[in-house]
Formats: C-alpha cells, structure tokens, sequence
C-alpha cells in the first residue's frame, strides 16, 4: 500500500519491512494505540466533542455510509455514477475521500441495477484517503477493505469484512499533559458480526480485530531522558455495544472505552 506523506502528527506506523526489532509496548504506547484507534474509529466534529455524525469520520460513519448506500440513500456530499452492475460513490469526510464500489443484489440473489429499499445484500468496496486533523490528532491515511452486508431488508443488518491501512499520525496525549508522540501504523482489521440497524443507521453490536505494528517516537523531553524511538506490536480488539460506546482491548490488558457519538476515548 502507497504511504501518504507524513503531516504535522504525532503519531505513524511503519511498515514490517523497513521497521526495527520490535520492544513490548509500554503503558504509554497502549495510551497512544487507544487514542489512534478510537480516533479512526469515530471523530465527531471538532475532533473532541462534535454530535453531528454527518460532521465525523472513521470506520462507524464509514460502515453508516455503506448501509444508506446500499439501500438507495445517498449521504449528505457524495456522487453516484454507475458502471455496469458496479455502483461507484464518491464523497468527503473531514477532509478523508471516501469511495464506494458497491454491488447490490434482491433477496433471491439476482444482481441489481440500483440498489434501492429491495437491496437485501451487499458487496461494498471503500477506499478511504485523505489528512484528518482535529485538536488532539492528525493523521494522513490510506486505507481500502472489502465489507459484505446481509439482512438489508430487515430491521438490522449485518455487517462483515477485512481492510488494511497505514496511518502516519501525530497525536497530543489526552493521558499524558504534554506529551506529542509520531506514531507510522500498519493495520489489518477483521470487522465480525457488526450490526447495524437500518432505519437510523446505530451500531448496536459486533466487534473488530486489529493487527498493530506501529513506530512510535517522542522528542523534546527534559535532557532527552524520555525521548522515544521504537517499534512494537499490539492486537486489539473492538466490541461494539448497544449503547453508542466500544470496549477496546488491548493485548488482552489494557481496556478503553470509546464514545462512538464524539470519539472520545476513555481508560477503564
């Protein structure tokens, strides 16, 4: 995958090849994972407190975009055009292009020429590139994923897939006062059972894996006694709850909880 030139971040993922021997991630590195990922998982407007998911970013507006799509809604800022039983979708999301390739089929299977209310299933394609910047977080991302959608016709839907994407970010700790990490991070993403209910689009259950490997380095510390340059791996693991929240863990030892309405991100 094609790495997008590092902006003024605080946090990027490098890829396996180029990376150096790999350390265990310290609590302040599992900090820095949690806020990257709660912060590609959902951004409000604003970055810290926006309520407008018409206003956010990430992998939940993502996933609320394809379902509208593939049952004939198109989102706020988006074109549509057609190329035999391929839908193409393009829009703008804080400043992230997101692209859709969706093929819609009726509930005996048959490929549709629009996907409309009768949709009851789903191929969807997204690539999403762009520069995110909010107070806390800036990252430049490329990313693309394959998701299948099932039950579209019904009350909730149910979404599956796998992505693969690179962030180069820079982050300002909500953990640690002071403290601006560069991270370069290279993710697979497995997305299970994530449920979706189709009337308002709300996230109700389901979960995502995450494969992290990440470079991380902070500079600037007193006499350079803290200064940081590393790189280390973490699996993650995100549980979608019914409540507007996800449970993020992080190798099995670190918990957050993650606001899905504003992406704020919280040490449990």
């Amino acid at each position: 995958m094609t790495r997008i030139t590092l902006i003024t971040l605080g946090l990027s993922i490098t890829a396996c090849a180029s990376s150096p021997s790999t350390t265990p991630a310290t609590s302040a590195d599992y900090d820095d994972v949690a806020q990257t990922i709660s912060s590609s998982t959902m951004t409000g407007s604003g970055g810290t407190g926006g309520t407008s998911s018409n206003l956010g970013a990430g992998d939940v507006i993502a996933i609320r975009d394809a379902v509208s799509l593939a049952r004939g809604v198109l989102p706020f800022g988006f074109l549509r055009e057609r190329d035999g039983d391929e839908h193409h979708f393009h829009g703008d999301r804080m400043g992230l292009g997101n692209a859709f390739t969706i093929t819609c089929k009726d509930a005996a299977g048959a490929v549709q020429t629009a996907c409309d209310k009768t949709t009851d299933s789903a191929t969807v394609e997204l690539k999403m590139t762009g520069s995110l910047m909010t107070p806390n977080f800036s990252a430049s991302i490329d990313r693309e994923g394959t998701w299948t959608i099932t039950g579209l016709t019904t009350a909730t839907a149910t979404l599956d897939g796998s992505a693969s994407f690179s962030l180069d970010t820079s982050i300002k700790s909500i953990f640690h006062q002071g403290v601006t990490s560069t991270l370069m991070f290279d993710n697979t993403a497995a997305y299970k059972a994530i449920t979706v209910t189709t009337a308002d689009r709300e996230i109700t259950g389901g979960a995502a894996s995450f494969e992290v490997k990440a470079h991380r380095t902070v500079t600037g510390t007193a006499n350079g006694s803290n200064d940081v340059d590393k790189s280390f791996d973490v699996h993650a693991e995100l549980t979608f709850n019914a409540d507007h929240t996800a449970t993020l863990v992080l190798d099995d030892m670190h918990t957050f909880t993650i606001d899905l309405r504003t992406g704020r991100v919280s040490k449990m």
